[in-house]
């Protein structure tokens, strides 16, 4: 598999061929699940094929070659999750664009509020940044980010800790330590300046 990436990532196009037939059936299954509005179905599925292709570009190959297809699943859903939510955001802001009787304009550009702080925080970092903050929590800590983030559970933290026999409140307070953990990454990713956790 490592040499397969290797020359992948070496814009081999029958490597390219290779992987993306690997991961054409997890494409089909996430794409019919999508809806994007002027989009196909033909069009999904290229998108998605596209987010495979970066995550090649983007994989580090001095890390474990195992961690590739965890790492092209979430390159391959958060690729349609941004398009989504992306979409919800502008066809929110083209409804608030009314014209009033004097025919001004009204442009109220607003943030969704149904989209909380926390969903915002992890939204606005690229996949390949998320992989690698993910990486920096402890087991835990990284299992109710995926549950409540990356899965395609509904974010439900009671859910969570029923599911794991843990206590509401220790769930809420792991769930907060973690997203500070991720929040002090990404911020040391932009100035340059370690995070210890």
């Amino acid at each position: 598999m490592k040499d397969l990436l290797k020359r992948a990532k070496g814009n081999d196009s029958s490597a390219k061929e290779e992987i993306i037939k690997m991961y054409y059936p997890l494409i089909i299954k996430e794409s019919k699940i999508i809806y994007l509005k002027n989009k196909s179905f033909e069009d999904i599925v290229q998108i998605g094929i596209l987010n495979l292709l970066h995550a090649i570009d983007k994989f580090d190959l001095t890390r474990d070659v195992g961690k590739f297809p965890s790492y092209a699943l979430w390159a391959i859903k958060n690729g349609y999750r941004y398009l989504c939510r992306n979409e919800i955001r502008y066809n929110d802001e083209i409804s608030l664009n009314n014209k009033t009787d004097n025919d001004f304009e009204l442009g109220l550009n607003i943030v969704d509020e149904s989209i909380n702080i926390e969903e915002k925080v992890l939204n606005d970092i690229l996949y390949e940044e998320l992989y690698l903050a993910l990486e920096k929590l402890d087991y835990e800590e990284r299992e109710i980010i995926e549950f409540l983030y990356i899965s395609n559970n509904k974010p439900n933290l009671s859910k969570f800790s029923v599911l794991k026999g843990k206590d509401y409140y220790y769930c809420s307070c792991l769930k907060k330590r973690a997203l500070k953990k991720l929040k002090a990454f990404v911020s040391s990713q932009f100035t340059g300046h370690s995070s210890q956790f």
